[in-house]
């Protein structure tokens, strides 16, 4: 009997291999069902596979992908299942998940009953939706139907395109693209549950209020933030003012992300100043408030907090009504009635034959700290060919700007070719300009002469004839030694008559 039942299976396997058209379905994948949607907005019939219609309730169970086809349906849905086409123009409570389909009604992604969580991956909504603690949203279409809708998220987001607005008190992550007002948080909550309320990817082209956390993503639009901004790329058409509301502990606070547009940090309202900024990149304008700017006031005003830096990175304009404590500045600060006790400027160099010294930081900047008498150290160097110059200069800003006073402000070794520049004198960017002594090479000793370097003779009878040229070495010899032979001889007849007398 085992060996029938085995030839018996074998058999089946082997037609299945063989049949093309036949093939086991995988029990993960839901099964397809089409219900028939009347003209009159309901199911043609009462059941079918994976559904039920009561009390003008239809009722979608897990385990079936289901497409509406017909008229539109104008039921409650109640979706434990799958979604993946259809027009529906009835509330939807979804517990499964959606991926297309036409939405003309309000959708309940998930509940907070404790039915559920749900998924939207995918469709186009035209009215409001509400995604519960626990749920997603992925992607899909959600536009302005006209009937003063917008997305509530308690839970993830982290895809979809939004025209309409978002009010979220859960996370915004991902890829999602925002072209409407977007309320992050709410003055109502705790500071805590504003701190939860978080985006940190997606990008945003519209308003945006933010009373919750901005860890990432990119933004184009005007942010007013009395919460926490930790991250995040802001464009040059962007602007962004931060400022303390009371409604987050460490509320008004800049921490880091990157600001091409302008920055405005506290307020003139002395009620919403305390606002702070601690890290980040700024390559546009920055104002940072103190509590109170000019004016006349009829009543006391107690300045209790102003707007402060701490850190961050400046590369534009600041202009500074409260105080600055830290950050590196790329330009001199401008400052309106603030204070400035700390902070760190480029130091720029014109230097001729001379060089510096690499810093630890590989960076040449100098720190200011007021009334310190600390220094920045830096190291002179001559190049080849030149020497270290007995003095330097030193000025804020140019060449045109204040100078530094020597020996007082700074200190100059002409011997090491140290520099040591107070940090109380450091107060903006610094120009040091020097140029190196060259150095004067001495006079060439002279070769002695040798055979081939002796001058040629003098002697007019041994020039040529035809002009003032040298006679050449070995005719200049010869001519010579007839010369001599012609008056040894000559001397010889004399001898010889003077003895004949």
């Amino acid at each position: 009997m085992r060996k029938r039942l085995l030839s018996l299976v074998t058999a089946l396997v082997l037609a299945c291999s063989l049949a093309p058209g036949i093939a086991l379905a995988d029990p993960g994948d839901p099964i397809p069902v089409t219900i028939e949607v009347g003209a009159n907005g309901v199911p043609v019939d009462a059941s079918g596979d994976g559904w039920t219609y009561e009390n003008d309730k239809l009722t979608l169970q897990a385990g079936y992908a289901f497409t509406l086809e017909g008229g539109t349906l104008s039921v409650r849905v109640y979706n434990f299942g799958t979604i993946e086409g259809g027009t529906l123009s009835v509330r939807v409570y979804n517990f499964g998940t959606i991926e297309g389909g036409t939405f003309e009604e309000s959708v309940f992604n998930g509940s907070d009953e404790g039915e559920g969580a749900g998924i939207i991956a995918g469709g186009t909504f035209s009215n409001y939706v509400y995604n519960y603690e626990g749920s997603v949203i992925s992607g899909g279409a959600f536009n302005d139907g006209g009937y003063n809708n917008g997305l509530r998220n308690e839970g993830v987001v982290s895809g979809g395109e939004f025209k309409i607005d978002v009010n979220n008190s859960g996370t915004i992550e991902g890829e999602g693209v925002f072209n409407a007002y977007i309320q992050n948080g709410n003055t109502r909550f705790e500071p805590g549950q504003n701190k939860s309320c978080i985006i940190s990817g997606g990008t945003f082209s519209a308003n945006i209020d933010n009373f919750g956390t901005i860890e990432g993503g990119s933004f184009s639009g005007e942010i007013l933030s009395g919460g926490i901004i930790a991250g995040g790329m802001f464009s040059s058409t962007s602007s962004v003012t931060s400022n303390d509301e009371g409604t987050t502990t460490g509320g008004g606070t800049i921490s880091n992300g990157t600001f091409k547009g302008l920055v405005t940090n506290g307020d003139s309202d002395p009620d919403y100043n305390a606002a702070a900024i601690t890290g980040g990149t700024f390559e546009g304008t920055v104002t940072n408030y103190d509590a109170i700017e000019d004016g006349a006031f009829s009543f006391r005003v107690t300045n209790k907090e102003i707007g402060t830096i701490s850190g961050g990175t400046f590369l534009s304009d600041v202009t500074n009504r409260g105080a600055i404590g830290g950050g590196f500045f790329a330009l001199p600060i401008i400052c309106e009635g603030g204070t400035v006790s700390a902070s760190t400027f480029p130091v720029h160099t014109a230097l001729t034959g001379l060089s510096i010294a690499e810093t630890a930081n590989a960076e040449l900047v100098a720190s200011f700290e007021k009334d310190s008498e600390e220094i920045n150290c830096f190291m002179l160097k001559a190049a080849e060919e030149y020497q270290l110059p007995d003095a330097i200069a030193v000025s804020l800003g140019s060449a045109d700007g204040p100078k530094l006073a020597a020996g007082t402000d700074y200190t100059y070794d002409a011997a090491t070719g140290a520099v040591a520049i107070k940090k109380g004198a450091a107060s903006g960017p610094l120009l040091l300009t020097a140029s190196g002594v060259p150095v004067v090479a001495p006079a060439p000793e002279p070769a002695p002469p040798t055979p081939d370097s002796r001058p040629p003779t003098s002697d007019a009878k041994l020039l040529a004839a035809t002009g003032d040229s040298a006679i050449p070495t070995v005719v200049a010899g010869i001519a010579l030694l007839a010369a001599g032979a012609l008056a040894a001889s000559a001397a010889a007849r004399r001898n010889r008559r003077a003895s004949r007398r």
